[in-house]
């Protein structure tokens, strides 16, 4: 039986779907084009059986890692998922540590009570996820890993990890990731992904993305 309308998320297919991914970012431009253009590629899993469905914030529902969440558990709460639906809470290291003075461990603490929450951190921030696509961390030498994971701001519009990912793109980056240059190159991305990941770390405390665990589930094939 097709699922009764959700209003507070997009309409689109998902009505029909044995399974959705709920998804809320903290970012509004990159992380929302990239998942939207992986949505429509010929890499996401239409077999019918998932769909991902981006919350859609709430006026004054903040941006901040605490209260996506609470946006995310209270769609949860209101609306008639199903109990295999999985919530996926995507956010940044730079911006829960520098701007939010978030306490990381508690809030994946609190994930991890809710049924079917779970978390994909990139640090520093999701571009990072974006260089695996384009270019193995560990052929970077220290000093270089230290400047990514630190990602100083060097203009007034870019961080260190934004001009670096406009040279390995040979063009300037503009936070619309072109699906083109990143999609086809995926599975790398996980994989490389995949070698950075400390298994016992419920996040990245260095440089590293849990981005990786999302899109392998979306992933055709």
């Amino acid at each position: 039986m097709p699922r009764e309308p959700i209003p507070l998320i997009r309409k689109g297919g998902f009505l029909d779907a044995e399974k959705l991914f709920v998804l809320s970012y903290e970012g509004t431009v990159s992380e929302k084009k990239y998942f939207n253009d992986f949505r429509e590629s010929r890499f996401f899993n239409d077999s019918g059986l998932i769909e991902i469905v981006p919350l859609k914030k709430e006026e004054n529902s903040g941006t901040d890692p605490l209260s996506v969440k609470k946006l995310l558990k209270k769609a949860k709460l209101d609306f008639q998922f199903k109990k295999t639906d999985e919530f996926w809470l995507i956010i940044d290291r730079d911006h829960w540590e520098t701007i939010h003075k978030i306490d990381f461990d508690k809030l994946v603490a609190d994930c991890k009570k809710e049924n079917n929450f779970f978390l994909a951190m990139s640090n520093p921030c999701f571009e990072i996820w974006l260089i695996m696509h384009l270019k193995d961390i560990s052929e970077y030498n220290n000093v270089e890993k230290t400047k990514l994971f630190e990602n100083l701001k060097i203009t007034s519009k870019k961080n260190h990890i934004d001009i670096v990912l406009g040279e390995l793109q040979g063009r300037g980056y503009n936070k619309k990731p072109n699906p083109e240059i990143y999609l086809p190159r995926t599975k790398l991305a996980i994989e490389r992904a995949k070698n950075l990941d400390n298994y016992k770390e419920s996040y990245p405390k260095k440089l590293g993305s849990h981005v990786y665990k999302l899109i392998e589930k979306l992933l055709k094939g």
